[in-house]
């Protein structure tokens, strides 16, 4: 079986809940150099763009979600959720990023990608992200992905300066979907 290293770029932008897909989001990752016509098939980072990341078993992350499909027509259900972190913490932005990975004669290549971001994030952090409730299952054991374009966009970034870790406490909305990947 031949290894095929997947070509992985991002686009990020900051998102605010109360932004649009049409109106507000599509355009500005347009403006950040997003395909478009490509967004179908996508897999994507939702990142706290704050000063302060998530505590994870082994270690913290800005990261909340790993996602895959269309954003845009996600996005919605996304809001429900950054809405309820909002309330807890304030008003503050996301950052989402997003990538549309392509293999010839593999249209699933953005599936398998979201399975090997949850994987490395496990790897690095002990668990699956706040809001991703499973694991995926990877579909292309012979797809490769560079540790740095993976990396980039699930921890610290070089020079981010985070105040603060936070975690839910049982209580929490939030703790449920917490614990329950941890590995």
């Amino acid at each position: 079986m031949t290894i095929v290293t997947v070509p992985l770029s991002w686009t990020c932008v900051d998102w605010h809940p109360d932004e649009t897909w049409g109106k507000v989001l599509r355009p500005r990752l347009i403006d950040h150099g997003a395909l478009v016509n490509r967004l179908d098939r996508s897999v994507y980072v939702i990142r706290l763009a704050g000063n302060f990341a998530i505590s994870y078993p082994k270690g913290e992350s800005p990261t909340v979600y790993i996602g895959e499909g269309n954003f845009g027509n996600r996005i919605i259900s996304h809001k429900k959720w950054a809405r309820k972190l909002e309330e807890l913490v304030g008003d503050f932005n996301f950052q989402v990023c997003v990538a549309t990975p392509r293999v010839k004669n593999q249209e699933n290549t953005y599936l398998d990608t979201e399975a090997a971001l949850l994987q490395r994030f496990g790897e690095r952090f002990g668990t699956a992200p706040l809001w991703n409730k499973q694991f995926e299952r990877r579909r292309f054991e012979n797809h490769h992905y560079s540790l740095d374009k993976l990396d980039c966009v699930l921890g610290k970034r070089s020079g981010a300066k985070y105040l603060w870790a936070i975690k839910p406490m049982k209580a929490s909305p939030f703790y449920e979907s917490y614990v329950k990947t941890h590995l």
